[in-house]
């Protein structure tokens, strides 16, 4: 009887030691109080958040800072989000993540608008969609009408159409991050005042470079 006790007893404290080494792992998954993904739309999603120090684009400055909250948020609907808004709400202050132009099935490393940081113990209660604007047509390159050739700080582009297009046509870009995913959630634009069929013209692109960036659509009046 005695043996069979100190078995029980053993097994008893066997399994108190695994499941204290599975609480102690899932606190390890956090981050900040949080475990992602986190849905802030039924087909949007924050899948990770980190603090990092990078080249910020936010402001288009690209100016190293240290230390901001980043999150990957994936767009999972069938068609592109013009702007998103996300908030995150922590027990001492609240952090907006500002998106433009996320195109369907894609991802991107969004750094939190003014490069804000957690502060260590800083707990996360609540990350929300604030604002959500889908694009009420499909975005693209449009190849049926136009011809691109691209360059670092400048593309070519040429109207391949057999109609003259008079309006100004905007060009959206986005640059690109070492994991695939967009860098930023900030989208840049240039234009040229229209192009005749046939037509070559260079659009002036300072951010874009051959090895990190994605034209991302053209648009313009009359399209």
């Amino acid at each position: 009887m005695k043996l069979f006790r100190k078995v029980s007893v053993l097994i008893l404290v066997s399994v108190m030691i695994v499941l204290s080494a599975c609480d102690s792992k899932k606190e390890a998954e956090t981050f900040h109080g949080v475990i992602f993904p986190v849905s802030v739309y039924s087909d949007v999603f924050v899948e990770e958040a980190v603090i990092r120090t990078s080249d910020f684009p936010e402001d288009g400055s690209f100016e190293e800072k240290k230390d901001v909250l980043t999150l990957k948020v994936r767009n999972e609907a069938d068609k592109a989000i013009q702007l998103l808004r996300i908030k995150v709400t922590t027990d001492q202050k609240e952090m907006l993540f500002e998106i433009t132009t996320l195109p369907a099935n894609m991802a991107v490393n969004v750094f939190e608008k003014n490069g804000h940081t957690l502060s260590k113990g800083e707990k996360i209660v609540d990350i929300s969609g604030e604002n959500r604007v889908d694009f009420e047509k499909a975005i693209g390159l449009q190849r049926e009408t136009f011809e691109l050739d691209v360059h670092d700080k400048v593309i070519n582009i040429r109207n391949i159409s057999k109609n003259d297009i008079e309006s100004d046509i905007y060009l959206y870009y986005k640059k690109k991050d070492k994991d695939g995913s967009y860098f930023g959630g900030i989208t840049f634009r240039s234009k040229i005042d229209g192009l005749r069929s046939g037509e070559l013209k260079q659009i002036p692109a300072p951010h874009f470079a051959l090895t990190d960036s994605e034209v991302i659509f053209l648009d313009y009046a009359g399209e």
